[in-house]
């Protein structure tokens, strides 16, 4: 699958969100052939295949609206919504219930513009059980290209047996003048995605500088910096606050860097404080008196975050490195 392709794919669906929101608002069908249908087949499901996707398919009680197919069995199941309609908390756990009963790896709830997918057999709150989440009328096209690659196909069926080589890169637009300088100012093409096994190895060291999307699939449990910082950690939100601290010691952060966020939000700051006036939901202390807000966001929006930090700041990231435990999906 070529990237350009997506992102391409994804700027014409948020082309038809805004510029036909009531009408696709007004019915779940439209919402599914205009945004989500058109998402789900450039990530490789053939939606008119019943092979690669079925559609109104039984779990427990319920019909989901999709179910993602590899082999014969559902990998993953869609609830999808009309556009504007999402789904109550209460509506989430129900389904997914009946998805771990089934059997069912992934879970997937969209409306066409939000999409979150969800961890079926793991145990905790909801949050803890997301993988991803992005609104793609919200954010620049190839951030949700990156977070949409969790949905790809290669992803979701494969077991780590195999290890795929495609080379696949995705080009940020040019920012507008006006634009944040959180975003880069050239036009350069990302290093390639790492398409290694899922499961990785207790005792592999794998750099940053390889980690270019979020490794949904593995839990961070030891964090190396430079040939003097080894440090035990227990998930992503650990790890930023660790990387954010050495920069902040070695001065590669310095005073007028702060405060450091995007539009409203802030990231690190003297006060926990948002520029709208709203306070820090998850404040952490770090060194030198400042302070990090490590709510904003789920394990995969921190990632993302932090290697957008690094990137602004041209650290060298091949001196972070991060050994993983694995994370297998449960047996069917």
């Amino acid at each position: 699958m070529a990237l350009d392709e997506l992102q391409g794919v994804i700027e014409r669906l948020q082309d038809r969100i805004e510029a036909h929101h009531d009408y696709l608002s007004r019915h779940e069908t439209r919402t599914r052939q205009v945004l989500i249908d058109p998402l789900l087949q450039e990530l490789g499901w053939d939606v008119s295949d019943p092979e690669d996707v079925q559609l109104e398919y039984r779990v427990g009680q319920q019909w989901a609206d999709y179910a993602l197919m590899y082999s014969g069995q559902p990998v993953a199941v869609i609830e999808a919504k009309r556009l504007g309609r999402g789904l109550e908390d209460d509506e989430i756990m129900q389904v997914l219930n009946y998805a771990n009963r089934d059997g069912i790896d992934y879970m997937i709830v969209t409306d066409g513009d939000h999409w979150e997918m969800y961890e079926v057999f793991k145990k905790g709150t909801l949050e803890e059980r997301l993988l991803m989440k992005f609104q793609l009328s919200q954010q620049l096209p190839h951030k949700n290209v990156l977070q949409a690659l969790g949905m790809w196909k290669p992803n979701l069926v494969s077991d780590g047996s195999t290890a795929k080589t495609t080379e696949l890169t995705v080009v940020p637009p040019k920012p507008a003048p006006d634009q944040p300088n959180n975003e880069s100012n050239e036009r350069q093409p990302q290093p390639s995605f790492d398409d290694s096994p899922k499961d990785r190895d207790f005792d592999q060291w794998y750099s940053l500088v390889s980690e270019r999307r979020y490794p949904m699939f593995t839990k961070p449990i030891q964090l190396k910096i430079g040939a003097d910082i080894e440090k035990s950690v227990t998930s992503w939100k650990t790890v930023v606050y660790e990387i954010v601290a050495w920069l902040i010691d070695t001065e590669k952060l310095t005073d007028n860097h702060f405060p450091i966020g995007m539009k409203e939000n802030i990231f690190i700051s003297r006060e926990a404080v948002n520029r709208d006036g709203t306070p820090f939901q998850d404040p952490q202390q770090l060194p030198k008196g400042l302070i990090l807000d490590r709510h904003r966001g789920r394990p995969w929006d921190q990632w993302e975050r932090l290697r957008e930090l690094l990137d602004q700041f041209q650290v060298d990231t091949s001196m972070i490195q991060v050994s993983y435990e694995p994370i297998r999906k449960a047996s069917r």
